[in-house]
């Protein structure tokens, strides 16, 4: 890509939930018009109870390991643990627990949180995160 000439063109770039900055900003910094076109959003559900027990459960050790399959995942727990005066916490809570992200992209959103990524499926899809997952708790 970085031979393909964008000067002064309009790039049409997929959202898959988050905004891609990295992505944006490269294409921007080459000249291109960046348009971002958003195929489906994820948001903090309504019933925010389940979040708020995960994050019971992490201070209680009751769990051994998170598996985040998107980076939404991510931006919407801490925007739930946020308002509770609960970041730090949870920060540390996962910090704890084996923290296994289906690909790069949720590894990033979770080191922007500071959250230790332990395990990251390579290629970053759903079977080899549960075949890592399995493997990094066998141990």
């Amino acid at each position: 890509m970085q031979n393909t000439p964008v000067d002064g063109e309009r790039v049409i770039v997929q959202r898959y939930g988050v905004t891609n900055v990295e992505l944006e900003d490269a294409l921007k910094a080459r000249g291109a018009e960046v348009v971002e076109v958003p195929t489906y959003r994820w948001a903090v559900p309504d019933d925010t109870r389940l979040l708020i027990e995960l994050m019971n459960a992490l201070a209680r050790h009751e769990i051994d390991a998170v598996a985040f399959t998107n980076a939404a995942q991510v931006h919407n727990l801490f925007a739930v643990a946020g308002p509770l005066g609960r970041a730090d916490a949870l920060c540390a809570d996962l910090n704890r627990t084996l923290i296994a992200s289906v690909g790069p992209v949720a590894s990033a959103a979770l080191r922007r949180f500071a959250v230790d990524v332990d395990v990251e499926a390579s290629p970053p899809k759903l079977g080899p995160l549960v075949s890592a997952l399995d493997d990094a708790l066998s141990n």
